[in-house]
């Protein structure tokens, strides 16, 4: 833990040496998100809800998506570009370090200019928290952090199943973006308002609705939904099991780029 906050410290001061640049990049990365939320509000405004779902209810989803998202690109951000790492030979080089290897591919990057968007989902959250119809008890709080939680695992989840991916092909590295960026605006959205077949997916293969649906739907109160739906946000660590899974059988298949 103390090598992965001294990495972090330090990816930290090299990014304020250009401190003109580092704020640019912050405000930009806010700016993305903060106008994809602006039209979602305007478009809730003028129809009043979505599929039932209040602006407020929205805005709690939402904010669960973007928090767990940019935590995940903050500390994560080195299996986003592992691909690199093993089409450039950097990979050759870490396998011979006396590290564990997955720590050595996290310290390899923090994005400290994602604070902005982190700050930006919090707003989100709170404004959410805040104004949607509930009468919090200590289970339902308990199962708000899971909710946060759970959605931060399960990006993470995403991610190392993309590193893993890096093992068998670099090319097409894109099509994976449709499971993490492309995730983080599905699970904006209560999962209910898609298509069955395409709700079906997202839950019981990707579980985003085990995190931002289920669980809403007992704090909610809707559809008399069970306690136990509470408890859902737990399947995340299933799912981060399957991928550690991927990603050992993915490093034992590795066999060097001749670098």
């Amino acid at each position: 833990m103390g090598l992965y906050l001294k990495s972090i410290w330090m990816d930290m001061k090299c990014e304020l040496e250009y401190k003109l640049s580092f704020v640019f990049t912050m405000v930009a990365s806010a700016l993305s998100t903060l106008f994809t939320l602006l039209g979602t509000i305007i478009l809730l405004r003028k129809f009043g809800s979505v599929d039932g779902w209040t602006i407020s209810e929205v805005m709690l989803v939402t904010g669960i998506a973007v928090f767990g998202h940019v935590v995940t690109e903050m500390f994560g951000r080195g299996l986003d570009h592992f691909y690199k790492q093993v089409k450039s030979g950097l990979l050759d080089r870490i396998l011979v370090r006396p590290r564990s290897i997955t720590l050595q591919v996290l310290c390899s990057d923090f994005q400290a200019s994602k604070i902005g968007r982190l700050l930006e989902a919090i707003v989100i959250l709170i404004y959410g928290i805040a104004t949607v119809n509930v009468e919090w008890s200590f289970y339902k709080i308990l199962v708000l952090i899971m909710m946060v939680g759970g959605s931060a695992i399960l990006f993470f989840s995403i991610l190392l199943l993309k590193a893993s991916f890096s093992f068998w092909t670099i090319e097409g590295m894109e099509f994976m973006n449709i499971l993490s960026d492309g995730g983080r605006d599905l699970a904006s959205y209560p999962i209910s308002i898609y298509q069955k077949w395409f709700a079906n997916i997202f839950t019981y293969v990707i579980p985003f609705g085990c995190v931002n649906y289920f669980p809403l739907l007992y704090l909610l109160g809707k559809g008399n939904a069970p306690f136990w739906y509470g408890l859902t946000p737990l399947v995340t660590l299933l799912f981060l099991v399957i991928s550690f899974g991927v990603w050992k059988v993915g490093l034992a298949s590795y066999q060097s780029t001749g670098s």
